[in-house]
């Protein structure tokens, strides 16, 4: 009596599992620029919602970076962020944008509001194509000769306190409260998408590396995140 084994079908289904972890794997480490530039798109739309926020419960704080009578608004923020991305890191930069608005009472654009009031940079108004001055305050009527300088024209809650809200949500609140909030970390916690095709490909005659490099760039295509992105390679 004799009997013949043939482990063909059992190598194959090895060597298709260890070519779909193997290429999962690697599609993964090629990835993280694109992880990367999905979490810094992330957090600029975040920090934008959460600016927004703050502003309309504390608008006498951040006045100065919105358009007049438009504080909250975001199509009156007079800042905008921007991401320089280097292989795994990135960088995000925050800018001033110029005011393009009157104040209620003026007559040109304070084109550097945001800047200047955020610094608590004193500002000195003198007459332009006109003898005297004309102000109001409190609904009354002021005429003045000569320059008026004004030591803190955003008032001295503004100074400094966009960076304070910056720094703030990043170095806290968005790795250790909004990324949580949407369920980050726990999408990469367990991966399905690497469990999800695994039957199908250990089980191939071909492509098994291939769906493994697809399932590690769904699995990070997928990740929670309020931005649609494209991956570039843009570079320090």
């Amino acid at each position: 009596m004799r009997v013949k084994l043939d482990a063909t079908d059992l190598m194959a289904t090895l060597k298709n599992t260890v070519q779909y972890s193997d290429s999962f794997l690697k599609q993964l480490k090629a990835s993280e620029p694109k992880l990367t530039q999905k979490i810094a798109d992330t957090s600029i739309v975040a920090f934008y919602e959460y600016m927004d926020g703050i502003a309309r419960s504390h608008p006498g704080m951040f006045h100065h970076v919105y358009e007049w009578g438009q504080v909250g608004d975001p199509f009156g923020r007079l800042f905008e962020l921007n991401r320089i991305l280097a292989r795994n890191s990135a960088r995000i930069d925050a800018d001033f944008l110029a005011s393009q608005s009157t104040s209620p009472n003026g007559t040109e654009p304070f084109y550097d509001k945001a800047q200047i009031m955020e610094e608590g940079s004193p500002v000195i108004v003198k007459e332009k194509d006109a003898s005297v001055l004309f102000f109001e305050i409190e609904g009354e009527e002021f005429f003045r000769h000569g320059p008026i300088y004004i030591a803190n024209p955003g008032g001295s809650a503004t100074r400094g306190s966009f960076l304070n809200a910056y720094n703030e949500f990043y170095q806290f609140y968005f790795t250790n409260f909004y990324l949580k909030t949407i369920r980050f970390y726990e999408h990469f916690d367990t991966p399905q998408e690497f469990i999800r095709n695994f039957k199908s490909a250990v089980k191939s005659k071909t492509g098994a590396a291939a769906a493994g490099r697809k399932m590690a760039l769904s699995w990070i295509e997928s990740a929670p995140g309020d931005v649609a992105w494209k991956f570039t390679d843009q570079k320090i």
